[in-house]
């Protein structure tokens, strides 16, 4: 009367226990998020940037590493970064004086 009806030997309870709720299912998009962010450190490093926070945020709610996001957005700044040094020092190398 106390207990819940035990399941036969061999079968072990649902994924989410008794009374749990089930995991919600893994999506993929965390991981397309971070690859299409590592592309993005060639052509668009914000971009790059703003897709691999996207996609940390993602993975750390499924509860799964999220080191190839930490890739995409620190690799984007990284790039960033870069591509204003740069730039700096082209401007100041093609300057005239008068």
């Amino acid at each position: 009367m106390g207990y819940p009806p035990q399941p036969p030997p061999g079968y072990g309870p649902p994924e989410g226990g008794y009374g749990q709720p089930y995991p919600a299912p893994r999506s993929n998009m965390p991981v397309i998020l971070s690859v299409i962010g590592i592309i993005c450190w060639f052509c668009c490093a914000p971009l790059s940037i703003v897709l691999g926070v996207v996609a940390q945020g993602q993975f750390r709610r499924q509860g799964q590493p999220d080191v190839l996001a930490k890739v995409a957005w620190i690799g984007g700044v990284v790039a960033l970064l870069l591509g204003i040094v740069f730039t700096i020092m082209r401007f100041s190398m093609n300057r005239t004086t008068y």
